[in-house]
């Protein structure tokens, strides 16, 4: 193959867009089901362009019992199609940070002490993405039997958001307070 692009080959932001549908399409509609509604981007401050493109399915969450769970579906640099799953649960009460306090509903996931990530890897951090060695570019059809596959995975986030448990594609995030001075 030389430098110059196949003959009918997607763009990735083209590829992106397909999954991004596929996700909308298939994704979407489970985790609403089971309770998650989408949330905007946020209430405050100016919007980094390249943190629109990372969650542009926006942030889901649900308020259970006085927690309330977080979830983004966070895609690749430079507009790749990949992307990884980030989960977490946040206190109603909110988080202090250098910024001030920001109610639970406002948070992102990685600003949470502990949260977790789901990968098609989590071992090696491969996000799930299409794999194609073949010369033919990935369709609409590929990119919903990935986003299907995805649906499938959500009984393994729901066991990780309400009992901490890791699955086979859940990886553990804890970001340690430092030592405490006690004088």
């Amino acid at each position: 193959m030389t430098s110059k692009k196949r003959r009918g080959a997607l763009k990735a932001k083209e590829q992106t867009e397909l999954l991004i549908k596929s996700l909308r399409t298939h994704l979407l509609p489970v985790l609403t089901k089971q309770g998650f509604e989408v949330a905007p981007l946020a209430h405050r401050g100016p919007i980094d362009r390249e943190f629109v493109l990372a969650l542009p399915l926006g942030r889901l969450r649900r308020t259970r019992e006085g927690e309330v769970d977080l979830v983004e579906i966070d895609f690749a640099k430079h507009r790749r199609p990949a992307f990884r799953i980030n989960i977490g649960v946040a206190s109603k009460a909110g988080l202090m940070t250098l910024t001030g306090h920001w109610p639970a509903d406002d948070l992102y996931v990685e600003w949470l002490n502990e949260f977790f990530i789901m990968y098609a890897c989590p071992r090696w951090r491969i996000w799930f993405s299409l794999r194609f060695w073949s010369l033919r570019s990935p369709v609409q059809d590929d990119y919903d039997k990935l986003a299907l596959r995805m649906a499938g995975l959500v009984p393994e986030l729901e066991l990780a958001l309400r009992e901490g448990k890791l699955g086979p594609h859940i990886r553990r995030v804890v970001i340690p307070r430092p030592a405490q001075v006690i004088a």
